[in-house]
């Protein structure tokens, strides 16, 4: 993997320093000067120096669970976790189970 990045960089090169790079564009008409006391004037930018527009935010995992049934009665459940540890954040999937051990309730026992 390191190698790789090494070889990408030697096939770039090195960034140009700000002196060699062309010049950029400025806008012909600077802000008029106004006395003071006077209103304020706000200048815009030409659009090639505007900021960029925010990405949007990432879409959330919803909040319940995946649920799902085994068969003999058990249930499962999958959903994701993230812990965060100094320098490092982990994501991953847990699946739990849920399974019933000796008889459980019966819906319809006429011996109760």
């Amino acid at each position: 993997m390191i190698a790789v990045l090494i070889g990408l960089q030697a096939v770039a090169g090195p960034p140009l320093p700000r002196e060699l790079r062309p010049p950029v564009a400025r806008a012909a008409t600077p802000c008029p000067v106004t006395p003071p006391g006077g209103e304020i004037v706000v200048c815009g930018r030409p659009t090639d120096q505007r900021l960029a527009r925010l990405p949007t935010p990432p879409v959330s995992a919803p909040d319940a669970p995946m649920t799902f049934r085994l068969p003999g009665g058990g249930t499962g459940k999958v959903h994701a976790v993230q812990s965060t540890l100094p320098g490092a954040t982990g994501s991953g999937a847990v699946v739990t189970l849920r399974i019933p051990f000796g008889p459980g309730r019966r819906a319809a026992d006429p011996a109760r």
